[in-house]
């Protein structure tokens, strides 16, 4: 039978391959955003590949998709190693489970460019790799889909092919549940979420579902956690079945309420989202895709200020978030580094508000005063050793092994960028000390004509490559040398 000209599965699939090619190039970036697009990308795609018939350039399709699905796990696998996630490696082996798991039976499966791909994530073993497989994925060639076997469905929920003939027993629909995204108060969910608690936010998702299941008549979905009484802190929707043909998009919004803050130094709350039909019958199966879980952070900085001054401590919170993207970093150093930055970010806040540091202050009296407001700390206290030995060196201080370097410019105004000169001195001393991360404040003293900057950009995060190791160095900024304020307007 003559296929007939299609430009509407036409357009879908093109376009939607076009978004795939786009967001590949910066899927594997330090960047989420790519990421998300590219999961986005390829749920789309499989809307349009469910729709499609048998045949050759179906087939083709087919192919390719399945290598998209398997890569987004790859690329997650990724992010989560660079978030320091614990077992990351899950995605890997999903990937490598699916890659398994495929039917060679199928007339997709011949494929000559998904058996290269297969074959590339069979002996995948570093993140390193990805780039390769990521460049095929580039280079992989389809043809037009200006015609195409279609598939309709029949009363019993079974579809069949538009363009063959043949008397083959109809293939049964399983339902794929897909978790298109999250909104929080009208803002995408990000890979970590601050939710104050105690409050109430809106919690809106939406779902794509391929094929209602025979005989049911309501979705629901409900969050899934470690701890049973944080279930009843996220919202559960129920969807009732739409009327005609699907698929479907479905959006819900419910109320999220985070009931019990948690500490600064621990895991954020995790849920996820499980779906489920009222009554499945037929023996229809349900399969979910798509990112349906969320990372909600319930740290209270106002009940338990880390510094003592509100916009500081919302700083750190984000400096937190980036600290747990560097991969290799362990949780204890992270929180004892947390610590410091706490008792840091104090004294650049204190220094800005009441001037405690004069101008020409030597490193000796900056030394001695950090060092005895750190100790004045009660997280900190005995735990601050002063010139410990690394490295064939000797450190200004360390809280429980994280170096701590202390510096002082009383020459110009420099900002946290501009003491690059002292990376490499700094990152030997964590080397030596057996870690990833250390901590670099300097003093800035120079004479001020006018106000500078807020604590806020004196407080950044560097990642700094010594060798074959990438160390992470936190640096904190402190002014002195104001004059009082009315001496700016002379």
């Amino acid at each position: 039978m003559r296929k007939e000209l299609n430009f509407e599965i036409f357009h879908r699939a093109f376009y939607s391959r076009i978004e795939i090619i786009e967001v590949l190039e910066g899927a594997l970036s330090p960047s989420p955003h790519d990421f998300e697009r590219l999961k986005k990308a390829s749920l789309e795609f499989e809307a349009i590949i469910f729709e499609l018939g048998q045949g050759d350039v179906e087939d083709q399709y087919r192919a390719y998709h399945t290598a998209i699905a398997i890569f987004v796990f790859l690329v997650e696998w990724k992010h989560a190693i660079r978030n320091a996630e614990l077992d990351a490696q899950r995605f890997l082996s999903s990937a490598k489970l699916k890659v398994s798991e495929i039917d060679k039976s199928l007339s997709f499966a011949s494929n000559e460019q998904l058996d290269i791909f297969l074959n590339q994530v069979k002996i995948l073993k570093d993140v390193g790799e990805l780039t390769a497989i990521n460049n095929h994925l580039k280079r992989w060639t389809l043809p037009l889909l200006l015609f195409a076997n279609l598939l309709v469905r029949d009363y019993a929920g079974f579809r069949t092919s538009i363009s063959n003939g043949n008397s083959e027993k109809p293939e049964k629909l399983e339902a794929t549940v897909a978790f298109l995204k999250f909104d929080i108060d009208g803002e995408p969910a990000k890979h970590w979420n601050y939710l104050k608690p105690g409050t109430s936010y809106d919690l809106t998702i939406e779902v794509r579902v391929s094929n209602w299941l025979q005989g049911a008549n309501e979705l629901l979905l409900t969050p899934v956690t470690i701890d049973i009484r944080e279930r009843d802190w996220l919202p559960s929707f129920r969807f009732n079945k739409p009327e005609g043909d699907g698929p479907f998009t479905l959006t819900g919004t419910g109320r999220a309420v985070l009931e019990v803050a948690h500490s600064f130094g621990s895991r954020p709350y995790e849920f996820l989202y499980a779906a489920e039909f009222d009554d499945a019958r037929n023996g229809q199966d349900v399969v979910i895709v798509g990112h349906r879980r969320l990372l909600l952070e319930g740290s209270d900085v106002t009940s338990n200020p880390l510094t003592g001054f509100s916009n500081v401590d919302r700083h750190l919170l984000s400096i937190r978030n980036k600290l747990r993207a560097f991969p290799g970093l362990h949780s204890d150093d992270l929180a004892n580094t947390m610590i410091v930055l706490s008792g840091l970010g104090n004294i650049a806040a204190q220094a800005l508000k009441s001037s405690i540091f004069e101008y020409g202050t030597s490193e000796a009296q900056f030394q001695n005063k950090a060092s005895e407001m750190l100790r004045n700390r009660r997280d900190i206290g005995e735990h601050l050793q002063g010139h410990p030995e690394a490295a064939g060196g000797f450190t200004d201080l360390t809280f429980r092994d994280i170096p701590i370097e202390l510096k002082v410019e009383n020459n110009k105004v420099l900002f946290p960028k501009d003491f690059k000169r002292y990376f490499n001195q700094t990152a030997a001393y964590a080397i030596g000390l057996g870690k990833r991360i250390s901590v670099l404040s300097v003093l800035e003293t120079s004479p001020k004509k006018e106000p500078v900057g807020a604590v806020e950009d004196d407080i950044e995060i560097f990642f700094h490559q010594t060798g074959q190791s990438q160390i992470v160095i936190v640096v904190v900024v402190i002014r002195g040398g104001f004059p009082k304020p009315s001496a700016y307007s002379r």
